[in-house]
């Protein structure tokens, strides 16, 4: 079988054949690749998305990788033709497609409807059930009229970045979906999100294979740091830093040497190069945390590799996932699989990954007091921190079971693959 992926980053392998440094994120692709690649009956292809004047055409470790280099200014037709070229060189027999907020995911699947190639759409988040969220359910209008200008900017930028940079995505993943025969998913909520849009679609279950180190380190009790909290991400409203800066007064009240860790760079540094969208937040964020008095009790560990996450998981007293709203965020599945004991937001597709009061501690996303209480809870139990990870990480350990994940996703090609031979010998 010959199955070609469309993805919106370039794996691990061809980003160090290419001396590019490999991205953080996107984590499960290189985990599912591994898995196919062993497959004696697989062939498998990657079609990159990356910048434009990138190109390659390489076989590495098994596996052949494409360019889908693009800019803004690059055309759905333009890259439609390209997509045709990969198809026609590759010759698969389908096609699963990532990344479908991305144009050339929009190309893509037109280039297989040319071809008459069966192809699946694969559901990471869905901007067109997040829309509501992106402002990480900050009280827009207090900010806007409280006379700090701070606040006011931030609340500008927010609004901007949601207008003008994810909207447009919006539309784009809109007409994926509709058009789309075959959807891949994992939660009630893609489950819910995508019928709303296309009920047409047959729709298929497949989890998530991640990163190696995750399987490897455990928990405990002897080597954890009492009185801290690991976060994956302070870079956007979305993700809901703020509501644990909210309850951290409370928690240092009673552990005056309480620690949240978040992962990746300061987003508040002096010098901050990254995009204007990002630095509105970043300025809400600072003017919290200063508020509040508790720029000591937070360390941004910067960027971290697999093994340095799965790490900092084992040594933490909890790990909370405090986003406004998610699909199945792959942090929570890596903390519950290391067996650090988790606290979560009730959000999205997040109760399907882990049972409330057995194997996680669930609380309203918004509700900072009720995020402390869960903390509190932990960091004076060991009984309960001990059972929740227990009963956290033997669930973990099936949803993210790397060979039922890979034997699901060959046969969801297998099915496709079977419903289209049959259609064409009609």
């Amino acid at each position: 079988m010959r199955v070609l992926w469309a993805v919106n980053l370039i794996p691990m392998d061809m980003a160090l054949e290419l001396n590019m440094k490999p991205e953080v994120l996107g984590g499960w692709v290189e985990a599912m690749t591994s898995q196919l690649r062993a497959k004696p009956e697989v062939e498998l292809a990657i079609a990159c998305k990356c910048e434009k004047g990138t190109d390659f055409n390489k076989k590495v470790n098994s596996v052949r990788y494409y360019s889908l280099s693009y800019s803004s200014g690059t055309g759905l037709e333009e890259l439609t033709l390209r997509c045709e070229q990969i198809i026609k060189a590759f010759k698969p027999d389908v096609i699963h497609i990532e990344g479908t907020e991305f144009l050339h995911a929009r190309a893509m699947l037109c280039a297989a409807e040319k071809a008459g190639i069966p192809a699946v759409s694969s559901m990471q988040g869905i901007l067109n059930g997040q829309y509501t969220y992106q402002c990480g359910q900050l009280q827009m209008d207090d900010m806007l009229l409280s006379g700090s200008l701070t606040q006011m900017f931030a609340a500008l930028i927010l609004h901007l970045r949601k207008r003008k940079w994810y909207k447009p995505r919006m539309v784009t993943e809109r007409e994926i979906i509709e058009k789309s025969r075959y959807i891949l998913g994992r939660t009630t909520w893609d489950r819910a999100h995508t019928y709303a849009i296309n009920p047409d679609a047959k729709y298929f279950s497949c989890n998530r294979v991640l990163r190696a180190p995750f399987y490897g380190e455990k928990w405990t009790t002897e080597s954890m740091q009492r009185h801290s909290i690991y976060v994956g991400n302070g870079y956007f409203a979305l993700k809901g830093l703020h509501f644990v800066v909210q309850a951290l007064p409370e928690l240092i009240r009673e552990y005056p040497d309480m620690k949240v860790y978040v992962a990746g760079y300061e987003p508040y540094k002096k010098k901050d190069s990254r995009s204007f969208f990002k630095k509105g937040y970043a300025a809400y964020l600072k003017k919290l945390i200063c508020d509040l008095g508790v720029q000591e009790h937070i360390e941004f560990t910067g960027p971290l590799k697999a093994e340095e996450v799965a790490k900092k998981l084992a040594s933490v007293n909890a790990y909370v996932l405090c986003s406004a709203i998610e699909n199945s965020p792959n942090t929570l599945g890596e903390a519950m699989l290391v067996g650090t004991p988790c606290v979560a937001a009730y959000v999205g597709g997040v109760p399907d990954m882990a049972e409330d009061g057995k194997e996680a501690l669930f609380y309203r996303n918004d509700d900072p007091q009720l995020l402390a209480w869960n903390i509190k809870r932990i960091f004076d139990s060991d009984e309960l921190a001990l059972q929740l990870s227990e009963k956290g990480r033997e669930r973990a350990a099936v949803t993210h079971n790397p060979e039922i994940n890979a034997k699901t996703l060959l046969s969801v090609y297998e099915t496709i693959l079977s419903e289209n031979i049959k259609e064409k010998k009609v």
